[in-house]
């Protein structure tokens, strides 16, 4: 029979490792000072911006309507417009609750997208968004970021 020595120390235990802060409304980290550069080289080409300009004009107005949540969007969008997303989407919803508006869900469509390049890798655009009795625009301002296209700013009117 084999017994342990008791004068042996025990292996030491690692640290219990923390879970991430996986609601992104929570908690936004900035990005490390030693990070990669953000921007891709200007060289390779970026894809046609309109589908995703129409598809996050739409998004955005679903998103604010309270018919999507507004993470399904946080990758195409910087830290600093999803904030504020999530805070103009808390807002509609409690103005809507307190107002006793029952929820309907209309048909939402992009009618009409318009957009140039400002600058090498930079699209400003206006997607006019269909949502049945009313129609809204939506600028966006689009940059490079690594491969793909990000808006760095979203204005509904």
């Amino acid at each position: 029979m084999v017994t342990a020595d008791a004068t042996a120390t025990p292996a030491p235990r690692e640290p219990r490792r923390r879970r991430a802060n996986l609601h992104p409304t929570l908690h936004i980290a900035p990005a490390p000072v030693d990070a990669p550069p953000t921007s891709a080289p200007a060289g390779e080409p970026l894809p046609d911006p309109e589908p995703l300009l129409r598809n996050l004009g739409r998004g955005v107005v679903e998103a604010i309507g309270g018919f999507r949540e507004v993470e399904q969007i946080a990758r195409w969008v910087t830290p600093e417009v999803f904030e504020l997303l999530v805070r103009r989407a808390q807002h509609a919803k409690r103005a809507r609750a307190l107002r006793g508006l029952p929820e309907r869900r209309p048909t939402i469509f992009a009618r009409a997208c318009v957009h140039q390049e400002v600058a090498p890798d930079v699209v400003e655009a206006t997607v006019i968004v269909d949502l049945g009795p009313r129609v809204r625009a939506v600028a966006i301002r689009l940059e490079r970021y690594r491969d793909r296209w990000r808006a760095e700013r979203i204005h509904v009117l």
